[in-house]
């Protein structure tokens, strides 16, 4: 019997925006999964469940029950089907009949502007988009924001427009369950992967209740949903949205270069667990993380995070293991508004900026309140510095920020030195801020010895197979071939 990690549990969380968009209130439940089964395989799965003060009805402190299950087969190309010729817009070549410009031109038989594959109608299901190129028709060339006065300036240099003209929206966006993006190569677009925004999920109203979806529409849910292996890069906004998400949405072992704006988007999520596992992200001049309208349900687990982490307004997130180095797109490395005083933060790597007023935040309810959502529903759902509900506390050092905060006790500070060769970005510096790299010019490994190594803690289904004391900081452990990003073929 091999140990997965433990289920989360989802207690009443409130997820909110102003004029009808989100009201969710999440279940009390748990949920969760198990990492990295085999594909076509039987499993047996034991769930076991512990309250000190029993279980209504029955007598036993513990429970367990155990259920027979099976993962899906891989795809494959369907033998003796039809053949759709996809090509570029304005392709001026010979064209081999059936034509279409587009993937959603060929799909639909109609096209879809700006977006690579699309549907935003909750009844989609299992969609399976693997080994693709998606290249967009944004400006390689430069990395390109489009929203705020310091992208602002750059409008006219090198030709360039602001805001961006908005060649190439999306290239994957999906809504409803079961989706698997894996392996894939995308390049150019405003977003790389998304799952639809949408709003309240189908069977619940934002403003008429019910405020979570009845059983009848949970075939409808966005749940069940994995992102993973995917080499994305150059984008005006997020490399992955999971926006809208409900449970069990799976984001591991992408690689994230040049996001003009946070390349962990959870815009917001409505529940949980979304798992962001073993990702890299690099070049975030805006800053990594977006979490807004008391999104709900987020880990955070062995990620290489070379930018700044700031959480607008959460509940029930979790850090662990995660390296955080800062490009200097903001003072403090680690900027937390959590609803929740059960989130929480540990066994991480940082690197605070030289010279910042303030290093770490952890902006919680009072110590006697498990939770308040007050602010957040009377400041529509925009967190700090609206949200005053929030005991607000800011810290210039790691030790100060664990001691006042019990948060990170276990942390460690490191820098950049602790990577084969991963130079340090400045989001400030203008000559390159807008520079594209490419990921293949760097190693984002750990040196031997480093102080990153040994320094996480163990996380069934996460970090098995280390090979040291404890699992290592960060998306690559020592010694361990790095994953393949991209197409495998």
């Amino acid at each position: 019997m091999e140990a997965r990690s433990p289920l989360l549990r989802l207690q009443g969380e409130r997820i909110y925006q102003t004029d009808g968009v989100f009201n969710v209130i999440s279940p009390n439940m748990f949920a969760g999964s198990i990492l990295d089964l085999e594909p076509d395989t039987g499993y047996e799965a034991r769930f076991t469940m512990s309250d000190p003060d029993g279980f209504i009805g029955q007598t036993a402190k513990i429970v367990t029950k155990t259920v027979s299950v099976r993962t899906r087969p891989e795809p494959k190309p369907y033998t003796g089907g039809r053949v759709f010729h996809v090509y570029p817009p304005n392709y001026k070549g010979t064209r081999i009949e059936p034509a279409f410009d587009g993937l959603m031109c060929a799909y639909n038989y109609y096209c879809v502007v700006n977006l690579g594959i699309f549907t935003n109608y909750s009844g989609s299901s299992d969609f399976y988009i693997a080994d693709n190129y998606f290249f967009g028709r944004d400006d390689s060339t430069h990395l390109l924001g489009w929203t705020g006065p310091f992208r602002a300036q750059f409008n006219g240099v090198d030709g360039q427009i602001f805001p961006p003209v908005l060649a190439s929206y999306t290239a994957v966006r999906l809504y409803g369950p079961g989706h698997v993006v894996a392996y894939n190569y995308i390049a150019d677009f405003h977003d790389g992967i998304d799952v639809e925004t949408y709003g309240n999920p189908d069977g619940s109203h934002a403003i008429d209740g019910p405020h979570y979806p009845p059983r009848e529409y949970w075939d409808r849910r966005p749940v069940a949903i994995d992102f993973y292996n995917n080499y994305l890069t150059n984008f005006h906004d997020n490399a992955i949205e999971i926006d809208g998400s409900l449970h069990n949405v799976r984001v591991m072992r992408n690689l994230m270069v040049n996001s003009a704006s946070h390349p962990f988007c959870n815009q917001p999520a409505i529940g949980g667990p979304i798992y962001w596992i073993r990702n890299i992200a690099y070049h975030a001049p805006g800053g990594s993380t977006r979490l807004t309208n008391g999104a709900a349900g987020v880990l955070f687990y062995n990620n290489t995070i070379l930018t700044e982490t700031s959480a607008g307004s959460s509940a029930n997130v979790h850090w662990r293991n995660n390296l955080m180095l800062g490009e200097n797109s903001a003072p403090a490395i680690f900027s937390i508004n959590t609803n929740t005083n059960y989130s929480s933060s540990d066994y991480n790597g940082f690197r605070a900026n030289a010279g910042a007023a303030f290093s770490f935040e952890w902006n919680s309810p009072r110590k006697e309140a498990p939770a308040e959502y007050s602010g957040l529903i009377a400041g529509g759902g925009r967190g700090s510095p609206s949200n005053t509900s929030l005991e607000a506390r800011r810290f210039s050092t790691l030790t100060d920020y664990s001691a006042g905060t019990h948060q990170d006790l276990h942390s460690v500070a490191v820098d950049y030195d602790v990577f084969v060769n991963v130079p340090r970005l400045d989001a400030k510096d203008l000559r390159n801020v807008q520079t594209v790299y490419k990921a293949e010019e760097f190693d984002f490994g750990l040196k031997s010895g480093s102080a990153a190594i040994d320094r996480g803690v163990a996380l069934p289904n996460v970090t098995d197979g280390f090979a040291g004391r404890a699992p290592d900081l960060g998306a690559l452990e020592y010694g361990q071939a790095a994953p393949r990003y991209g197409p495998r073929r």
